[in-house]
């Protein structure tokens, strides 16, 4: 039933990106970007009013007290952002200046006393971390990350290829990518039912390869190239991915620990799935970026982009393909665990 009740939520996931490419093009060619970020308001406010009628509060255990780990949760999210501040500023000043070195480095020092303060110093940890001695829970974030690292920015380079390249609109680009979560609507239902015949490790290893191949496709598109030439066929393949892996990696993940930690553990799922896309997406935009500013007087504006753009599908490539590894040699519990 939980692996049911995942390909749905996959399933909705996927109907909120269809209907989200649409609406978005529809508010940024009709207004401005800028209601991209303001429409979320009432969304967001919305959801909460829900969640405090449907989501029931579960019961604390027996003498436990309440206490949030402020230190841990600072640490984490500062030293991410100050890691990811430290990427996408290679583009001014290099990866070898020292301000580029400084900047990772107290990323890294920062991410370290996180470790620490989970270890060592918290009464009630955000982040246990003795969870990580389950072999499936640690493969599972590790491939979540790279999903994020590479699905995260094939839709940002698809959409600038659509609108900078071919010349869409915003609406236009939006409709464009309609395909797209179709096919991971309906990868996710026949992933759950995979995965409960197969486990999750064979489905998943087949979903990030397919995201890998998808990429490598990508990375061939044309300054003069056509949506139906250049972007259906590898869009397909890299929803097909995503749709059988979003699924099966969450399932891997709380599969691998005791059922009262199952919420940690989609937790952390979810938390390494935005780190990778948070980190992935710097990374690969720098890529492009260094790429096409290389170029500049030796191509004209298209050209440059395009290689620039190849360049990074290239390299989200490469992260889908050791997500995919890790699933066929760490993610390789046949046979989920029985309720």
């Amino acid at each position: 039933e939980r692996n049911r009740a995942l390909g749905w939520w996959g399933a909705m996931g996927a109907v909120g990106g269809a209907s989200g490419a649409v609406l978005g093009g529809l508010l940024t060619e009709a207004l401005s970007w800028r209601w991209i970020l303001l429409v979320n308001v009432p969304i967001g406010l919305l959801a909460a009013l829900v969640a405090l009628r449907v989501v029931h509060l579960g019961k604390r255990e027996a003498g436990a007290t309440r206490d949030f780990d402020l230190a841990g949760a600072l640490t984490v999210t500062v030293g991410l952002v100050v890691l990811t501040y430290g990427i996408v500023r290679t583009d001014q000043h290099g990866w070898a200046s020292a301000r580029t070195l400084l900047t990772l480095a107290a990323g890294a020092a920062l991410l370290a006393v996180f470790l620490l303060v989970e270890g060592r110093l918290a009464a009630r940890p955000l982040v246990p971390l003795r969870i990580f001695a389950s072999r499936a829970l640690s493969g599972a974030n590790v491939v979540v990350f790279c999903l994020g690292g590479s699905a995260f920015a094939m839709w940002y380079f698809v959409s600038l290829y659509l609108q900078q390249v071919l010349g869409y609109t915003p609406l236009e680009a939006g409709v464009a990518f309609l395909p797209m979560p179709i096919t991971i609507a309906a990868c996710t239902q026949a992933a759950s039912r995979l995965t409960g015949r197969y486990g999750a490790g064979p489905v998943l290893a087949a979903g990030m390869t397919s995201i890998a191949a998808g990429m490598l496709l990508f990375a061939r598109v044309a300054p003069d190239g056509g949506y139906l030439s250049d972007v259906l066929g590898p869009a397909l393949l890299c929803s097909a991915g995503i749709g059988f892996s979003f699924v099966p990696v969450t399932i891997a993940a709380t599969n691998g620990v005791e059922r009262t930690e199952a919420g940690l553990a989609s937790g952390l799922v979810n938390t390494s799935r935005q780190m990778g896309g948070s980190l992935g997406l710097a990374l690969l935009a720098t890529v492009a970026t260094q790429r096409t500013a290389g170029l500049a007087g030796d191509a004209s504006r298209v050209e440059a982009l395009t290689e620039g753009f190849q360049r990074a599908f290239a390299f989200g490539a490469g992260i889908a393909l050791t997500g995919a590894l890790v699933s066929a040699l760490v993610v390789t519990d046949r046979a989920p665990r029985s309720a």
